[in-house]
């Protein structure tokens, strides 16, 4: 698809659209936020978004402009990931198949263990003694048992952020499926997504009828999760790419605004079901 674009091109294509997306969540949970000053406000907040820029524009046109662009935005994002993942794995020789059969075997064997109703492994009699190996810093078992506790390498310990970028086409995912459900709810008050209360032109009425449905607060809340961590890394990564960071203090001064802003905009948002289902906001 990308033919002989270069794979420097392709990151420097994710993190302006990454930038984009991002730039645009922190406004979206920004004006979320206006919930909290009643019904009224809210949706004069919402009438504004759609109003923009009239009687000079038609109504809705500059909200159409910015849907676009998002979309251009999330398809460069997605498209080049997608092309780099590619790569990587022609260039360790494996296929999309070998990349997906660890998580099948994960979720295989979660399943087992939900149908037999999470059964205690049997602990090996004795002491279980380790030896070293021959290279630095690792350790196994003495002799091969599947029973046998299993330690991670010595000095190879998963951190938090370690895993969060592991983790970054799940939590893409994710938050592809929300965004999808979340416009199906909110923006286009399709049934089943949508509340069954769901009327047209009342945001807040519709925001609060959505997010009082348990199942949905959850879904609402670990997309949240997806999100925080997913924009931690990739601000962190566009930074990266971009050349912003060319020392050791402004890498640690873009993991700070990372986090900050990633936290900030998950925890506004998660506030706001937390709030419904609270009955501080109804």
């Amino acid at each position: 698809m990308f033919g002989d674009t270069h794979s420097s091109d392709l990151k420097l294509a994710m993190a302006a659209s990454g930038t984009v997306l991002s730039v645009f969540t922190v406004g979206h949970m920004a004006g979320n936020m206006q919930v909290y000053l009643g019904r009224e406000h809210y949706n004069e907040y919402a009438e504004f978004i759609r109003t923009v820029g009239a009687p000079v524009l038609p109504r809705n046109s500059v909200l159409w402009v910015v849907r676009i662009g998002l979309l251009g935005s999330a398809a460069t994002h997605v498209l080049a990931g997608t092309e780099l993942t590619l790569r990587s794995l022609r260039a360790e020789g494996r296929t999309v198949a070998d990349a997906l059969r660890p998580m099948a075997w994960r979720v295989g064997a979660a399943a087992q263990k939900i149908r037999n109703g999470f059964p205690t492994a049997p602990t090996p009699s004795g002491t279980q003694r380790y030896r070293k190996a021959a290279f630095n810093g690792v350790f196994l078992a003495s002799h091969f048992d599947r029973h046998a506790p299993r330690q991670r390498p010595r000095g190879r310990r998963r951190s938090v952020l370690r895993i969060i970028a592991r983790s970054m086409r799940s939590t893409g995912a994710v938050l592809g499926l929300f965004t999808v459900y979340h416009v199906l709810d909110l923006t286009a008050g399709a049934r089943p997504a949508a509340s069954s209360a769901h009327t047209h032109g009342d945001a807040y009425g519709n925001l609060v009828a959505s997010l009082s449905r348990p199942a949905v607060a959850v879904f609402y809340t670990a997309s949240m999760a997806a999100l925080a961590g997913h924009m931690i890394h990739g601000l962190r990564t566009a930074a990266m790419d971009t050349g912003v960071t060319g020392t050791a203090r402004r890498v640690r001064q873009v993991d700070t605004i990372a986090k900050a802003v990633g936290g900030v905009v998950a925890l506004g948002n998660v506030s706001i079901p937390v709030a419904v289902l609270t009955k501080v906001v109804r």
